[in-house]
């Protein structure tokens, strides 16, 4: 192989890229670079309801949102409103997440898009390992894949336990005719 020797700033720019940026709780920021071998660790189990772990976004709610709806980026507006498995406008091929607070339109609101969430009394009772969906029920996820005409099928994780909910989102979904 054949290397092109680096000058001292292309090796400095070479390290800066390495590095991911993290904010704490205090809204401060600080850079961490990931070693090797030393991973991202989700909580290992949640300890009550309405807790989660995981990879956040902030962003603005589209309309009043609670802890645990699940929810999908409109681009027209640049908010996050509550998915529905009767449109694919709304679960299809668009970003999803989950709540991890609660909004009201044209508030402040923040998003789980991998990782676990806890919200035993607005999931359904799940079975461990199985797929949970989006739902037919607006901002809601379900443990029976839909069905009808014009519905999409969409997995939107898998459960870990039966209140806890590991979220990730498949990019790929089917409209049933």
């Amino acid at each position: 192989f054949f290397f092109k020797q680096k000058t001292a700033y292309e090796i400095v720019m070479c390290l800066e890229f390495r590095r991911v940026l993290f904010r704490s709780r205090a809204g401060t920021f600080a850079l961490t670079q990931l070693a090797e071998n030393e991973p991202i660790l989700l909580d290992a189990s949640l300890s009550a309801d309405g807790t989660y772990s995981g990879i956040c976004e902030a962003g603005t709610a589209g309309e009043t949102l609670a802890f645990g709806e699940s929810v999908y980026f409109k681009a027209a507006d640049s908010r996050w409103w509550k998915t529905d498995a009767d449109s694919a406008t709304t679960s299809g091929g668009v970003k999803v997440a989950i709540c991890v607070s609660s909004g009201t339109a044209g508030g402040a609101l923040t998003v789980l898009l991998f990782g676990k969430i806890r919200a035993d009394s607005l999931f359904p009772t799940m079975t461990v390992g199985a797929s949970v969906f989006l739902s037919q029920t607006a901002g809601a996820i379900t443990s029976t894949q839909p069905t009808g005409t014009d519905v999409v099928v969409r997995v939107a994780g898998f459960a870990n336990t039966a209140d806890e909910l590991f979220w990730y989102p498949s990019p790929d979904y089917l409209t049933l005719n």
